[in-house]
């Protein structure tokens, strides 16, 4: 099995070789990069079932082939693929969204079985979807340099000093950004009264 390291390192690599023209390194560059796409976007919007977060990756791929020129090889090839990701599914998101509201609401009995098979009571269901609901708006709601980071960091899982050098940051800077994006979004949470006894 192969680490999460090497995995990165190997991403790095194929996507300097895309950038420069190689298209043999497209192949085995989507054989690395897709797990982690996918359950980025899984952290992203945890709303999002495993369909839905591949139909996110393989349109990420695709507007990365496309975008290639975009990437100035500075910083981490990761980080970039990471922000075209977050945009994917984003717009997914709010198609999803819109569907929803122009649609009656149906709920599959794979769901149901799921949701029974996690042990949680569907109110217990209901307000941790709210809250989700909530964090994403507060997300969306952040500046774009803010949204940046905070996706990168808690649903990319890249450490400060790798946002730093993805985004030609100082890592202090990054942690100290960090922190205060925290604290607005668990202010949304707060003023939400959704929050529970544990944060």
């Amino acid at each position: 099995m192969i680490s999460d390291d090497s995995r990165y390192k190997e991403i790095e690599a194929l996507g300097k070789r895309c950038r420069n023209g190689d298209f043999a390194a497209w192949e085995p560059l989507f054989a690395a990069a897709w797990p982690i796409l996918v359950t980025f976007v899984h952290r992203l919007y945890r709303s999002f079932d495993l369909e839905d977060a591949e139909d996110v990756a393989q349109a990420s791929i695709k507007a990365a082939i496309s975008r290639i020129d975009s990437y100035s090889g500075n910083g981490l090839f990761r980080g970039w693929l990471f922000g075209i990701a977050t945009k994917q599914a984003s717009n997914f998101y709010r198609m999803k969204s819109a569907k929803k509201r122009g649609a009656a609401l149906l709920v599959s009995l794979d769901s149901l079985t799921e949701r029974e098979d996690e042990g949680k009571s569907p109110s217990d269901l209901s307000a941790e979807n709210d809250r989700a609901e909530i964090l994403h708006r507060a997300i969306e709601a952040l500046d774009e340099t803010e949204r940046d980071l905070v996706q990168l960091h808690f649903f990319g899982e890249l450490t400060f000093r790798e946002i730093a050098e993805a985004r030609g940051m100082n890592a202090k800077t990054v942690c100290t950004r960090l922190i205060r994006c925290k604290e607005k979004l668990l202010l949304a949470l707060i003023r939400s009264k959704l929050t529970n006894a544990n944060g």
